[in-house]
């Protein structure tokens, strides 16, 4: 049967404190994995220390994983690369977690994230039509390109900001002056990433 299947690894693994950053990893899957359990249909599960699989409801649903995820993500010091395919299982999907399931759609996104560590980008798209692999894969690239380019600062401003803050409330936390925290606002792109968000998500809902 054809799934959704989605795979994911942390980007410079080894430039971090290994049992501090397997502990935040973990923290964080279970995080997504109790705050998403509507979506999922096998829980998202680690499988090679730094790599996690799982299997989601639907396109849609892969897409507001990636983004619940960068958006924890913006607190932690770390980043992920994702993968999302469309593809065969031929065993019976595994409920409790996502070991012990055989495919192509399976091994076709394993090698899809062994590229992608090898590449520039951290988001690699496939399985669905052509037209919405490329614009979904593109609509990424612009995304990454605002998301990217934060600096660890930056994260946490943004982070206030992505919980619906507006820049006052903001300014307040961060014990900034208010123009400054609205320019700040701006230069930071955020309408531009929530826009580009928005795109992503437009296009994933008209594939689905």
């Amino acid at each position: 049967m054809k799934s959704h299947i989605i795979m994911a690894d942390i980007i410079k693994s080894s430039d971090h404190n290994g049992s501090e950053l397997m502990s935040a990893f973990k923290n964080i899957v279970k995080q997504v994995n109790d705050q998403m359990a509507n979506e999922i249909i096998s829980p998202l599960t680690i499988t090679l220390g730094d790599e996690f699989q799982g299997v989601v409801k639907s396109l849609p649903a892969g897409i507001n994983l990636v983004f619940q995820f960068d958006r924890l993500l913006l607190e932690k010091d770390f980043n992920l690369r994702f993968v999302l395919n469309y593809g065969e299982i031929e065993t019976a999907i595994n409920q409790d977690n996502a070991y012990g399931m055989l495919g192509e759609g399976l091994t076709l996104a394993r090698e899809q994230l062994e590229t992608v560590k090898n590449g520039d980008n951290r988001f690699s798209i496939n399985g669905y039509n052509e037209e919405i692999v490329s614009l979904l894969n593109k609509g990424f690239k612009l995304y990454d390109y605002f998301y990217s380019q934060w600096t660890t600062k930056e994260r946490m401003i943004v982070s206030e900001f992505l919980k619906g803050k507006d820049y006052k409330e903001v300014a307040k936390i961060f014990e900034k002056d208010i123009s400054t925290m609205w320019r700040k606002e701006k230069s930071l792109n955020i309408a531009e990433y929530n826009t580009a968000k928005e795109m992503i998500q437009i296009i994933g809902k008209n594939a689905a």
